[in-house]
């Protein structure tokens, strides 16, 4: 039997007409490890298609770039899709597009061309992401959402965890990437179909075009520069980690690859602990606090200039203090502001420029320095703890606003 299911009768996210429902929170998270595996995949497979394409370190970075500009634009199209209804389709064809353009990868030899794949795996990521965030949201509106966010994208460091490994063993086994863009695509298959079979809760408002249903562009506007620099620092960190530890020759023949993947296990355990406090700590305390605890981090690596224990030790902590903050900013947003696919897609798409930026950066400056990653992202973490200080008083600016019918 199907089970309607409006905004005046959703009580509670998992339950309706007195049967439990949890399979549908489930698959939001499995949707979330295929956008990690995608979206870092680039990072752990650079070196092997910079020697292929016979490409520059800074040649080779328009891929990140590329990706982010396709991320922006799946972004920003998809945010309509889900306010009009299009839920779990839209996240199902998503995950279609983006399982099949990655099994590309194996078959295209230059720059340009890579560029375009990796633009049109951005491109479906992109709309994933707006779904999953979008949807989490409606989904659980009436218990407050920060819990099963920060789950969301616990899973998507699972996915990113997984990319590197799956990269190293498949280079390993194969030669190639065929293995692991394989994986990719078959997983993403299956999880789409489990998705279709599900109903997509809907927006908690009646019309999300009415203006008093809307969040103000400006405050957006604002929200959306925080991800902007957080989406550049995360990036720009983990995407080029690889090639500054082999800049630096950390010792040891495989220490680049396992060294990205101490990133990601930081970063998956960072959103692990995150969604353990998330009932016990409010999501403003929370994002301040990580904010600040990776600006020192990065600090430290600065100063260390290379050392190869401070490398191991900050990169692990780094990644567990980084990882709270997408989802924690978006919870605090929720706080305040009703949000909508189109007000999600302005936040993805926000994310999608600061890929494009802080990586494209630091690509450039690798190639005059070893030691360019670090203090350009520590550069991007003071101005995004800053920033925090910025979203904080317009969100109480625009709370204190009288709402008009």
């Amino acid at each position: 039997m199907t089970i309607a299911r409006t905004a005046s009768s959703r009580v509670s996210p998992l339950r309706a007409n007195g049967r439990s429902r949890p399979p549908v929170g489930w698959l939001y998270l499995a949707t979330f490890i295929a956008v990690g595996l995608s979206l870092t995949f680039i990072g752990p497979s650079l070196t092997y298609l910079r020697e292929r394409a016979g490409a520059t370190k800074g040649e080779i970075g328009v891929l990140f770039p590329a990706s982010s500009i396709g991320y922006l634009a799946g972004s920003l199209i998809s945010g309509r899709l889900y306010d009009r209804g299009f839920g779990h389709r839209a996240v199902a064809g998503g995950l279609i597009g983006l399982g099949a353009v990655s099994l590309l990868v194996p078959h295209v030899t230059t720059v340009a061309a890579l560029s375009i794949v990796f633009a049109a795996i951005g491109a479906f990521s992109g709309c994933v992401d707006v779904g999953g965030n979008t949807l989490v949201v409606w989904h659980t509106r009436s218990e407050g959402s920060a819990r099963l966010l920060n789950a969301l994208h616990l899973f998507f460091g699972f996915g990113a965890l997984a990319s590197p490994l799956l990269v190293s063993r498949s280079l390993a086994w194969t030669g190639g990437l065929g293995f692991a863009v394989g994986t990719i695509a078959a997983y993403s298959l299956v999880v789409a179909v489990a998705v279709l079979f599900h109903e997509a809760p809907i927006h908690a408002t009646d019309n999300v075009d009415a203006p008093m249903n809307q969040t103000p562009a400006r405050v957006l506007g604002v929200i959306g520069v925080f991800f902007f620099l957080y989406v550049g620092v995360e990036i720009g960190f983990s995407g080029w980690l690889k090639t500054y530890a082999e800049g630096i020759d950390l010792p040891g023949k495989d220490s680049p690859t396992w060294l990205n993947t101490l990133f990601f296990v930081g970063f998956t355990l960072g959103r692990f602990i995150a969604v353990l406090l998330a009932k016990r700590i409010r999501p403003g305390l929370m994002l301040v606090g990580s904010c600040a605890l990776t600006s020192l981090l990065l600090l430290a690596m600065v100063i260390a200039d290379g050392s190869p224990a401070a490398v191991w030790i900050t990169t692990g902590l780094i990644g567990l203090a980084v990882a709270p903050q997408f989802a924690t900013m978006i919870a605090y947003a929720e706080e305040h502001t009703k949000l909508s696919g189109r007000a999600t897609s302005w936040f993805v798409s926000a994310a999608g420029f600061g890929g494009i930026a802080m990586p494209f950066l630091i690509g450039r400056l690798l190639d005059r320095s070893s030691n360019a990653m670090p203090i350009a992202v520590f550069c991007g973490a003071v101005a995004a703890t800053g920033w925090v200080a910025v979203v904080r008083r317009s969100l109480i600016a625009h709370r204190a606003e009288p709402t008009t019918a």
